[in-house]
């Protein structure tokens, strides 16, 4: 053991100058360990609380009707019965309106659980009727748009409510996603004198049990024997945390991703700070060969110097990242609604500290291999010469460096598809970073060549910069490499965000409607498009017939007998019920892509066009037979096309429409679109309201309100961990500096020598820095646009967008990081005395 005693001697006092090696790690396995913990904790809550989350042991659920009293009956042999009805609605209240997503529930609710409100006061008190007047819980959100206090009064529809509380937290609430309209609970009798509940109207009515004897199997099959038409969809509290899971998930990947990515980029400072080491060491590594030290032994010597300080990095990280879990924990709670309790995942741990290792050893390795070419004749040269000992193309490809990094890089990759668990998308995201790599590095490569081929320039600062850009060991590459990586990640993430967002504004779909109707009527369609032809600040309203529908049968065969497995964005197809509509005609911005559109006056067989998105996921063919449950009906037709439609242009459009006598037997609702002339929006809205008191309309922007506040609070999240990696590209980029210090310092000395100012020398910085900065700055960007344009254009599928203002701001901003940094961490080399320079050397 004495090679190691002679190891950990040689380190003492040397720790300080590896700082930004073990700040590099500490962010990246910090970064995993929190993305990691979290996302844990948020499954683990899921499994804990998904009786809660669905509201019971077993949940059936009915569209349209309620549940009879034979239903209800066999309900209550089975266990305790909570019924919970949701449906949208209208408040209007001092001359003012908003939009509700009304939950009606009974007072058994909640079955499991307990729910927060404000005052502390049992939900059945609250809703009472009192005078004649119902009671109304929201959430805070209604007080501030009507203007209301507790006690104030509104109404709803037909009835009058007072505002007895407010919302701060329910058990299901989580389960329930995303709401249109301000969440508000009110009794089921209330529910029942608004007069909103009028046939065909869209509403779920959702019966929960407390299962007393059977379990949930037992009593499944126990509703389905008795009721095999009725349509009831049945769920167990797992159908409940499934799409939750699944977004968890998927966004618990991509923080991952951004996680390794952070950690790559903290390895590029492992390797600068490596490399500066073995710089700075050379002469002893020197003294070491010349007597007798072989090159495994210095190879021995110094990796288990680096990786010492990968694991003090490591243990750093995992502090770091249990810490700020630990805070963040409850704070996401609260934000959620979930209980998550302040406690550390010990698999995501350990899952951060072999991301560490490999990733230290990957990148301390490399550099390392260089001590191994020094010669005992670098005793003889200056100490202030470049760099020695440099790898050529066959140390590169020797069995010695090739298959440890192999097997790093493979071990690497392992552990990202074992949190990823999608192998071919960590593979393309490691040829992805691998690409970068290359990019920034041959573009660094390629200035050194290019700057090496010019003439000698007159000005005598700019010609040194020039130099010291291109010169043996000069940091350009790494700087590149640190700064373009780091900067490119934090820019593809705020390029998407701000694609999303430009998306969801209203002037990035010029054919969204400004209003959509809900449950309307042949009657009330007839009377929105009187109003609409006679009011010139309406441009169009349509309206499309709409029944919702359960897909029952694929050729005869029950769907949860086919045994397939449709990707997750199209699970809810087979598990739930989905909107249906029928066309005479092929509905705007479609194309037939297979198959042909029926005659407007079809009356034989129902046919059904899907879209063509679905064909594959779902393995349809053309000819195929779709059953339907509708209003607890089957009904069947055959696929006569396939279709495709531009749903970025803003029209609705539906997966499944039918011929229009597949709905000659049911009553039909319709979905009305109304479409303003620009800027008339907020003036047409009023208008609305005081023809139509009992319509129910959603305002597109309120809607696209909603949408974006979820999806701020989602990015924020994601920038805050992307902006880890530009840390950690800062960070590299003073280790890449800092590493160059000697060889500055000989340059000043040189300089000064023959006459240059401290101006001179600033201004050579000025110039040098800040052309690196612009280059890197530059690759940064097209790496990123290049990365956003692949992304939303076929994951996403929206119309690609830059704002060139953020594009100048993050160059400039680049530029200025690069030189304010370079700057600092050179600025001892403008002190330097040539006396005390030349006396050590």
């Amino acid at each position: 053991m004495g090679w190691l005693r002679v190891a950990l001697r040689d380190l003492r006092g040397d720790l300080r100058r590896f700082a930004i090696l073990l700040a590099c790690l500490a962010l990246g396995v910090g970064t995993i360990t929190i993305v990691g913990s979290v996302g844990a904790a948020l499954q683990s809550a899921l499994l804990r609380d998904a009786r809660a989350l669905l509201g019971g042991d077993l949940e059936a659920t009915l569209s349209y009707r309620p549940a009879n009293d034979e239903e209800r009956a066999l309900f209550g042999t089975l266990g305790r019965l909570g019924e919970v009805i949701e449906v949208l609605g209208r408040a209007d209240a001092q001359g003012q309106t908003s939009f509700l997503s009304i939950r009606a529930v009974d007072e058994a609710y909640p079955l499991v659980g307990t729910a927060t409100l404000e005052p502390a006061t049992p939900i059945p008190d609250l809703l009472a009727l009192r005078d004649g007047v119902h009671g109304l819980v929201a959430d805070p959100l209604l007080l501030d748009r009507l203007g209301l206090a507790l006690g104030d009064e509104l109404r709803v529809g037909a009835a009058r409510f007072a505002l007895r509380g407010t919302v701060t937290r329910l058990p299901d609430q989580l389960a329930a996603g995303l709401t249109l309209g301000v969440p508000v609970l009110m009794s089921v009798e209330a529910l029942d004198a608004t007069g909103i509940l009028e046939p065909g109207v869209l509403a779920r009515y959702r019966y929960r049990l407390l299962l007393e004897t059977s379990g949930f199997e037992d009593a499944a099959a126990a509703i389905r024997s008795a009721f095999p038409d009725a349509g009831f969809q049945l769920s167990a509290p797992r159908d409940a945390t499934a799409d939750l899971s699944r977004f968890f998930d998927i966004f618990g990947r991509f923080l991952t991703i951004v996680g390794l990515s952070t950690l790559l980029v903290g390895g590029v400072g492992v390797s600068s700070a490596v490399a500066a080491y073995v710089t700075d060491r050379q002469r002893s590594i020197a003294t070491m060969k010349a007597l007798g030290a072989t090159g495994a032994r210095i190879t021995a010597h110094f990796l288990t110097q680096v990786m010492l300080l990968v694991a003090i990095g490591i243990v750093l990280g995992l502090a770091l990242g249990a810490a700020l879990t630990l805070a963040a924990l409850p704070v996401l709670g609260d934000l959620l609604g979930v209980d998550l309790p302040p406690v550390l995942d010990g698999p995501s741990l350990l899952t951060a500290a072999g991301f560490g290792l490999l990733t230290g050893f990957a990148f301390g390795y490399l550099p390392l291999r260089r001590a191994r070419k020094l010669r005992p004749a670098l005793l003889f040269r200056s100490a202030g010469a470049a760099a020695e000992g440099a790898l050529g193309w066959r140390d590169l490809v020797a069995p010695g460096l090739l298959l440890p990094m192999a097997l790093a890089g493979l071990g690497i990759y392992g552990l990202a598809v074992a949190i990823a668990g999608r192998p071919l998308f960590v593979l393309v995201y490691g040829l992805s970073v691998i690409g970068a790599f290359a990019v920034l590095r041959l573009a660094a490569l390629a200035l050194q060549m290019l700057l090496r081929r010019l003439p000698p320039l007159p000005d005598a600062t700019l010609r040194n910069a020039l130099k010291a850009i291109h010169r043996p060991g000069a940091p350009a590459p790494t700087v590149m490499l640190s700064l373009g990586l780091g900067l490119s990640l934090l820019l593809l993430i705020t390029l998407i965000d701000g694609n999303l967002r430009h998306q969801l504004s209203t002037e990035s779909i010029p054919n969204a409607p400004s209003f959509v109707f809900m449950d309307l009527f042949e009657d009330e369609v007839a009377a929105l498009s009187g109003f609409a032809g006679a009011d010139a600040a309406i441009a169009d309203f349509t309206a499309l017939p709409m029944i919702r529908g359960r897909i029952e049968t694929i050729n005869g065969t029950p769907v949860a007998a086919l045994g397939r497995t449709p990707p997750p964005e199209f699970a809810f197809l087979f598990e739930e019920e989905i909107p249906l509509s029928a066309a005479a005609v092929l509905p705007e911005r479609s194309s037939i892509v297979s198959g042909a559109w029926w005659p407007a006056d079809h009356a034989g067989e129902p046919l059904v066009s899907v879209f063509d998105r679905l064909r594959e996921p779902l393995g349809l063919r053309l000819g195929d037979e779709l059953t339907f449950r509708i209003f607890g009906e089957e009904v069947s037709a055959r696929i006569g096309s396939f279709r495709d439609y531009a749903w970025r242009s803003g029209g609705i459009n539906f997966g499944f429409v039918l011929s229009p006598n597949a709905f000659d037997p049911f009553p039909l609702s319709y979905l009305g679109l109304m479409k303003a002339q620009p800027g008339e929006d907020r003036a047409v809205q009023p208008r609305l309201v005081a023809a139509f008191p009992d319509l129910i309309f959603l305002p597109v922007g309120d809607a696209l309100e909603t949408f974006a506040r979820l999806l701020s609070s989602v990015t924020t999240a994601v920038e805050v961990i992307g902006g880890f990696a530009v840390v950690s590209g800062t960070l590299v980029l003073a280790g890449a500096m800092i590493a160059g210090r000697r060889q500055r310092e000989a340059d000043a000395m040189v300089m000064k020598v023959l006459g240059a100012t401290r101006g001179n020398v600033v201004r050579g910085y000025l110039i040098e820095y800040g052309l690196l900065g612009l280059l890197a700055a530059l690759l940064a960007a097209g790496l990123a646009l290049a990365g956003t344009w692949a992304f939303v254009e076929f994951a996403l599928e929206i119309d690609f967008w830059v704002d060139p203002w953020l594009m100048a701001w993050v160059i400039l901003g680049t530029i200025a990081l690069t030189v304010a940094v370079g700057t600092a961490s050179t600025w001892t080399a403008l002190s330097v005395r040539p006396a005390s320079f030349l006396r050590d050397e």
